[in-house]
């Protein structure tokens, strides 16, 4: 599970740097990982869930967990039998790098 804030290229704003950080490793750690396994006969799917309301998220965000659970099952069913690394979020949307 990744998310937005874990994207370099959308990274104008700053703010919340530890835990972009550590989205951004892992989004590295996963590209590294598929490119290692590129002819294996599964992918990788990085997903931000959205801004969902969690304890994280909290009270204003636009998401409950049911939309954003619904949707990120929705997309990984789609997403099924298809290789390579891909960023995205819960409605299937590329999410920049």
């Amino acid at each position: 599970m990744s998310s937005k804030l874990g994207s370099v290229s959308l990274n104008r704003g700053g703010g919340w740097s530890s835990y972009r950080a550590s989205k951004a490793a892992l989004n590295t750690l996963a590209r590294s990982f598929a490119g290692q396994h590129k002819g294996a006969d599964w992918g990788v799917v990085l997903m931000h869930p959205g801004w969902v309301r969690t304890d994280l998220g909290g009270r204003r965000a636009t998401l409950d967990v049911e939309t954003s659970a619904h949707g990120m099952v929705g997309v990984l069913e789609l997403r099924l039998g298809q290789r390579g690394c891909v960023f995205l979020d819960h409605a299937g949307e590329t999410v920049p790098w």
